[in-house]
């Protein structure tokens, strides 16, 4: 989501994390230097953040892809 992560208007002709741009992007790049740690951006296939569904207990979105993998 813009400014955070976007997909680069040529991202079809880009791979890995060279397709995307934003504030995010660019500090996970910053602390991979420092840290020296690789690292691949995904976007989720279902757009979410992550809320938690208050019936099955299960997590959505980017929390979701953390917790479960």
């Amino acid at each position: 989501e813009s400014p955070y992560v976007m997909l680069k208007k040529n991202h079809k002709e880009l791979t890995g994390n060279d397709r995307y741009e934003g504030y995010c992007v660019e500090l996970a790049a910053e602390i991979s230097k420092h840290v020296g740690y690789n690292y691949t951006l995904e976007l989720v296939p279902d757009g979410k953040y992550g809320a938690r569904d208050p019936d099955t207990k299960m997590w959505n979105g980017m929390v979701g892809e953390l917790v479960y993998g």
